[in-house]
């Protein structure tokens, strides 16, 4: 039985080995957008077969993304199993996968099939019937199980163990073929986590083919390190390095490899999903009755109908796009470019990946000597993107990580002393201010820093930093740790001061100047100098700096980066002072008697003639305001009335007709009548006076123009 599964499974490799070869991974792009550009290439001869393996969820992104460059040949097309491509293979089979695990089971799923069978005590042609197990004696009171095949020959039925047969063959081309189908298919789907993709290729002649296709990968990780030089020094060691993985199914031989920091527009879309339109079911029509439709009149003719609808708006047009290949560079999904086969390589300089230190070693060497423990990357700068290309090829099997550095160079940096009160309220951190002078921008990463040290004779370890993304030509400042040895203390004052003042039409416009003023006393150590950065937060609402002098201080989206050099020992008082100004508009008509005075008396902003202007008018409001009180004390006398009325009412409706006490009510209610007529009369008469002062106000008011 094991001697006839392997015949036919070693004849189904091969036969598929003849027609395939598998196309290696000749360049890799990395992007940090969590993409990669993969390039195979592969030289053919004519028609040609080739294929690869990939991962299961990679399939989508290689349906999308995939390009083939093949300039003197023909794309036949490429094949890909699908998604659930044993089930459906098997479902138009007459035996099932377990049943092809076992040649038993195998032919009794064929039977009545000519078959062929070969062996010491067989040798004959027929009919299959049945393969049924069998005890079998091996002596000593032992048994096991065997199969005996039986056929169906001219000469009657012939049987013998299937395990004793050299051979088993079906007659039946189209069975073989099934056999071989269903065989091939569990080859190329061994695991369900890979597929293996066919690419067939039609032309003449030798001649390069190369595919280029975009699939999610790891993101490559950055770290810095960072060799801070004593001070005085004005440039330090920065060395990045690659942190990549190959999670392919393939391994990486002699791959050109490319790093790549952007931020693209991706996404991936289920191209491997097999989907269906729904239609609508129609019923099977079966004559029943007849049973006519009530009739429900016209509206309309058609004409009329038509002309009250309208014409139909015109269709949306639907835009061509056509992808277009500029200078050999297709662009490809996720914002990078697939380099065309035709490019010629990079002419690049020698890297001696050997002669990297190891980290232990770092203390024990000097600057001159790490910048040269790595040969960094070719970089260069693109519209939204910063490419880092190696000058060596790289070896990485699949599911393994490597480290490669991408940038080795001196910098121009000075140490600075950065004070961010949010951090520490009394003393700054220790820092870096670098700028990257090299020819493309840096990606964010971790940076480890070392100083520099001659008492050491090398390098020691300082802090830990996070480097933000660095352009081409600009400027970071890199904090590693606390200066304790440098204080600062601080205060803050701010005020509003009505700093002008319009009148115009009856409204007072007051120009507000706001000030923010925080004095910052900064201290350096006794026998060491420093340059201090204070970072002075930004204000809302207009807000600008006054001083110190603004073409001297770096603006940041949030903060003033106000810098101060100290002597050792230094002790210096800076004054960081913010303003702004507004207007505010006040109706003076509605202003009461004590804000028309304190305009009057004390605000110097006004000439002696609007200051008796404004006296003139809060003596006016001060008049009105009495009558105001007047009516005030009138009106609660009338409700003092009014709420005894109230009470003799309801005792009036207690009492019985012509009593004595009835009277004195009835006697008191006209007595009230009288009073609330006299309170009414007095309170028109002030109403009245009250609107003459108001006229007269108003025009004074109107009369006011500064």
């Amino acid at each position: 039985m094991k001697r006839f599964i392997a015949a036919l499974m070693v004849s189904t490799v091969l036969t598929s080995a003849a027609y395939a070869a598998e196309m290696p991974v000749n360049s890799v792009i990395l992007s940090t957008s969590g993409l990669a550009n993969f390039e195979h290439r592969a030289k053919v001869d004519g028609n040609a077969k080739l294929e690869f393996p990939v991962r299961f969820e990679q399939v989508d992104d290689i349906l999308k993304s995939l390009i083939v460059f093949d300039a003197q040949g023909r794309i036949g097309g490429v094949t890909l199993p699908g998604k659930q491509p044993l089930a459906q293979v098997f479902k138009d089979l007459p035996f099932t996968q377990d049943q092809l695990s076992n040649p038993s089971t195998l032919l009794n799923a064929y039977q009545g099939a000519m078959v062929t069978v070969s062996g010491p005590t067989l040798k004959a042609s027929g009919k299959l019937l049945q393969v049924v197990p069998e005890e079998t004696s091996l002596g000593d009171d032992k048994t096991t199980t065997k199969n005996r095949v039986s056929i169906m020959t001219g000469e009657g039925i012939k049987s013998a163990l299937l395990e004793d047969l050299q051979s088993v063959s079906f007659d039946d081309p189209k069975i073989k073929a099934d056999v071989a189908r269903a065989l091939d298919a569990i080859r190329e789907n061994g695991t369900a986590e890979r597929r293996m993709l066919t690419l067939n290729l039609l032309g003449q002649g030798n001649r390069d083919v190369t595919l280029s296709y975009v699939v999610d990968a790891p993101l490559w990780k950055t770290a810095y390190r960072m060799v801070v030089p004593e001070a005085g020094a004005k440039t330090g060691l920065l060395q990045g390095w690659a942190v990549v993985e190959n999670m392919t199914a393939s391994d990486w031989n002699d791959v050109d490899l490319t790093l790549v920091s952007g931020n693209p527009v991706t996404f991936r879309q289920q191209l491997y999903q097999s989907y269906y339109v729904s239609r609508p079911e129609i019923p099977v029509q079966v004559f029943g009755r007849v049973m006519p439709r009530v009739d429900a009149g016209t509206l309309a003719t058609a004409e009329q109908m038509e002309a009250d609808e309208g014409s139909a708006s015109p269709r949306g047009r639907m835009g061509e796009y056509a992808p277009k290949r500029k200078g050999g560079m297709p662009m490809l999904a996720g914002g990078m470019a697939a380099p065309s086969p035709a490019a010629a390589p990079m002419a690049m300089a020698e890297m001696a990946m050997d002669s990297v230190a190891p980290m232990e070693a770092v203390a024990a060497t000097n600057m001159a000597s790490v910048s040269q423990a790595a040969n960094a990357a070719q970089s260069s700068e693109a519209t939204t993107q910063v490419l880092f290309r190696f000058p060596d090829h790289f070896d990485l099997k699949s599911g393994q990580s490597m480290m490669v550095p991408f940038v080795s160079r001196e910098v121009p940096m000075e140490r600075v002393s950065l004070y961010q009160p949010e951090t520490h309220p009394t003393h700054p951190l220790a820092a870096v201010e670098i700028k990257n002078d090299g020819e493309s921008g840096l990606p964010p990463g971790v940076l480890t820093l070392y100083e520099e040290s001659k008492l050491l004779n090398g390098t020691s370890f300082v802090g830990d930093a996070q480097l933000p993304v660095t352009g081409q030509g600009e400027k970071r400042l890199v904090s590693y740790a606390l200066d304790s040895k440098t204080s600062i203390d601080r205060s803050d004052k701010s005020e509003q001061i009505e700093d002008k003042i319009t009148i115009s039409e009856g409204l007072l416009n007051v120009s507000v100047k706001g000030r923010m003023e925080t004095t910052y006393t900064v201290k350096a150590p006794a026998k060491e100098a420093r340059t201090v950065i204070i970072e002075h937060p930004k204000l809302g609402g207009d807000y600008n700096l006054s001083s110190p002098d603004p073409k001297d201080v770096e603006v940041t989206a949030t903060h003033y980066r106000v810098k101060v050099e100290l002597k050792p020992g230094e002790k210096k008082i800076v004054p960081v002072v913010l303003e702004n100004q507004y207007w505010q508009t006040y109706g003076i008509d509605g202003m009461a008697t004590q804000q028309l005075l304190a305009y009057a008396t004390g605000h110097g902003k006004l000439d002696a003639e609007t200051r008796k202007a404004f006296a003139k008018l809060a003596e006016k409001r001060r008049e009105m305001d009495a009558i105001d009180q007047q009516i005030m004390q009138l009106e609660n006398e009338r409700n003092v009335i009014f709420n005894d009325q109230q009470r003799v009412s309801q005792n009036l409706k207690a009492l019985t007709e012509k009593s004595e006490v009835k009277q004195k009510y009835l006697d008191k209610l006209s007595a009230q009548e009288d009073k609330l007529e006299k309170i009414d009369a007095t309170r028109a008469k002030l109403a009245e006076d009250r609107g003459e002062k108001q006229a007269e106000l108003a025009g004074m008011i109107s009369s006011l123009k500064i």
